[in-house]
């Protein structure tokens, strides 16, 4: 039997993006749907017995409404014209913090040959010789514990699939420091033929049928190096193929170290530096170290906006010099404020049922790497 694993498509992500297409979306919104669209072209191409999305469907709890109608329109194909068995969960971003307010994903329950599991508790399917439990992210990680003791295969079909959304535990390289993001004990999910994961980014094997099938859209430059697509698995004989959709190239250029230049010359350097990449079509990240404020008063500012104009997307940012009198980086929040900022904002939430140590822990290394 066939299974076709994809999740993370968190449509409706990239609505900061500056640059709007005719649509009235940004363009980086267009690049989710695109690669959406990609993956499910590509699965009713395989025709496979069953597909599941492992969560985080939309990148927001409630999305706009031209979001909603675009995952509507191509699940129905999937699911209802096309005839292929279709289970989705909700992932943290789908589900809302309170259960009378719903998840978006609800709207889709009409479609023929569609199971929605959004209601934060393990739900079970059969499809032909599969026996699929679908647990979606729950409201408390107390409610995750009482759901995982009942996945439980009970022999009555020939093959056992999870579906689950969140961190393999024991393995924080796979956390993605989300609020009310929950670990997966994963020595409990051997005795499934397929454990089908969402939530970390890059496909990845976290033990031994057990995959993420990361997300169909670079969302972050800490994904610039990782293919993005979906899984296609065999369970007889089992065998697991990735494959790969078309997505934005994501670059994280050397740095420049920029000690001894004034402004003008410095734009020549990022000029030379950017002069063998076609900037138009990807997300470039430059950091320039070892400025002065001296550097950043004679930077001609036209030809820096030109620069980032010309592009798709440039970010530039300037790391001050260790000689210089105050610390951080020049025209951007310094790493210290942004960990006042974030302590300040713990203070305003309900953090009963997070770890609140390590969402700090997490929270600080990824601001540090500015992702």
């Amino acid at each position: 039997m066939k299974i076709c694993h994809f999740g993370d498509t968190h449509l409706g992500a990239g609505g900061s993006f500056t640059k709007r297409a005719e649509s009235g979306l940004t363009i980086r919104q267009e690049d989710v749907i695109k690669s959406f669209v990609e993956v499910v072209d590509r699965i009713i191409e395989l025709q496979p017995d069953v597909c599941i999305h492992a969560g985080d469907l939309f990148d927001t709890v409630r999305p706009l409404n031209s979001i909603i109608t675009i995952a509507v329109e191509h699940f129905h194909r999937l699911a209802e014209v096309h005839g292929i068995p279709t289970i989705i969960i909700a992932g943290n971003h789908d589900a809302p913090k309170q259960p009378h307010i719903g998840a978006a994903i609800d709207i889709m329950s009409t479609i023929d040959n569609l199971s929605i599991v959004s209601q934060g508790r393990l739900e079970v399917f059969r499809v032909g010789e599969m026996s699929i439990f679908a647990l979606p992210h729950c409201l408390t990680t107390s409610i995750q514990a009482e759901e995982l003791l009942k996945c439980r295969p009970d022999g009555s079909a020939r093959y056992h699939v999870m579906i689950a959304h969140g961190v393999a535990s024991g393995m924080p390289e796979f956390a993605m420091a989300d609020l009310g993001e929950q670990e997966l004990p994963m020595d409990d999910l051997d005795q499934f033929d397929y454990v089908a994961l969402g939530h970390f980014h890059n496909y990845s094997k976290v033990g031994p049928r057990a995959y993420y099938c990361g997300s169909s859209e670079r969302l972050s430059q800490a994904e610039r190096i990782a293919e993005k697509g979906f899984v296609e698995v065999d369970l007889n004989p089992f065998a697991v193929t990735f494959h790969a959709v078309t997505s934005r190239i994501m670059l994280d250029l050397d740095p420049i170290d920029a000690t001894g230049q004034r402004g003008d010359e410095l734009i020549e350097t990022i000029s030379e530096r950017l002069k063998d990449i076609d900037t138009r079509d990807k997300i470039v990240r430059l950091k320039v170290e070892g400025v002065t404020e001296e550097t950043m008063k004679t930077i001609p500012t036209k030809s820096l906006a030109k620069l980032k104009q010309d592009s798709f997307s440039l970010d530039v940012s300037f790391r001050k010099s260790e000689s210089a009198t105050t610390d951080g980086e020049v025209g951007r929040a310094a790493i210290g404020q942004l960990d006042s900022e974030f302590k300040k904002y713990l203070d305003t939430v309900d953090l009963k049922d997070f770890d609140v140590d390590r969402l700090k822990r997490e929270a600080l290394r990824h601001l540090s790497k500015e992702e």
